[in-house]
């Protein structure tokens, strides 16, 4: 029986190898990112729902993310939550962020502290840009971002399984704490500040 397993490995990697990505995940293989991503629709406030772990959101509550479009063809990024709990104390970083390349949309460089960049791609995107999935080449970094706060468990469990088939690891991810009202008036104060209201009334 044990000699069967070993000449069965043996045929699927050197014998069969359009078989061996449906036995054994395909680590290596390319990312792709969405085609023909509308930055229009895609700017806004985003929720994040969840993410690979990453220093700087340690202990953040009701992590909002928001983009604005800018007359030279770049993107503002505000990227807010609060620290330990839904009334914890505010943490805010803005950055500017471009595409790498004019003709794909999806493919994003930002940079929040001079001169250290990051990359940020779209590799999912609901077809009402309900939800997102923002990944990077080397498959670590990762978030899941909705247009609210809460998203229904079904649909996150198929973004996580497709998140899986790409090639990430998500045995780590974790679910950042969103609430409909403290989230909500958190996501309306980054919106007003761009409008020069800046008093914050949760």
């Amino acid at each position: 029986m044990k000699k069967f397993f070993i000449l069965l490995t043996i045929y699927l990697i050197l014998i069969n190898p359009l078989t061996v990505g449906s036995v054994f995940p395909l680590e290596n293989k390319k990312l792709e990112v969405v085609s023909n991503l509308d930055l229009q629709k895609f700017q806004g406030t985003w929720y994040e729902i969840a993410h690979n772990p990453w220093f700087p959101e340690k202990g953040c509550f009701s992590m909002i993310a928001h983009y604005k479009l800018t007359d030279d063809n770049q993107i503002n990024v505000t990227n807010i939550c609060r620290k330990n709990g839904f009334d914890g104390e505010i943490s805010k970083v803005t950055g500017i962020a471009w595409l790498v390349n004019p003709k794909i949309k999806a493919k994003w460089e930002v940079q929040f502290i001079w001169p250290f960049t990051l990359d940020y791609w779209v590799i999912d995107l609901e077809e009402n840009y309900n939800y997102a999935v923002i990944g990077e080449p080397e498959k670590e970094n990762l978030w899941i971002l909705s247009r609210k706060p809460i998203i229904e468990k079904g649909i996150l469990s198929k973004i996580i399984e497709n998140t899986k088939i790409k090639g990430y690891d998500l045995s780590n991810l974790i679910l950042t704490p969103q609430d409909p009202l403290y989230s909500k008036c958190l996501a309306q104060w980054v919106e007003d500040i761009d409008k020069q209201q800046v008093a914050l009334t949760c």
